[in-house]
């Protein structure tokens, strides 16, 4: 059964277009060709295959992504983030103050100095 409908499949390749582009399954395909045949006139319906093209930049297409954002996770991103600044801050600072002051000495000591 399953190379048969296999066989099906290789006389419509348009059917691979749907399965690729997510709008079908093979499973769904498989039950249809079971339950009406390979001479139905469901398949017509599968003929024309059109790719949805990638829309262009829009700005309106910018303002309804930017409403879809949940600003309370944006701000708890922000705030996480501030605080482990603040904490590699810290680390660096605390590592600075501790070490010695320099002092330089002298290169040509003499006797009464």
């Amino acid at each position: 059964m399953k190379e048969e409908f296999k066989l099906f499949v290789r006389k419509k390749p348009e059917l691979i277009k749907y399965v690729n582009s997510g709008k079908m399954t093979w499973q769904k395909f498989y039950e249809q060709w079971n339950l009406y045949g390979e001479e139905s006139s469901v398949w017509d319906s599968y003929k024309d295959f059109k790719e949805e093209k990638e829309e262009t930049f829009n700005f309106n297409n910018l303002i309804n992504s930017i409403k879809n954002v949940d600003m309370a996770s944006v701000q708890k991103g922000v705030n996480s983030m501030q605080k482990a600044i603040e904490l590699f801050q810290g680390l660096v600072t605390k590592k600075t103050t501790n070490l010695p002051s320099y002092e330089p000495r002298q290169l040509f000591k003499k006797f009464e100095d």
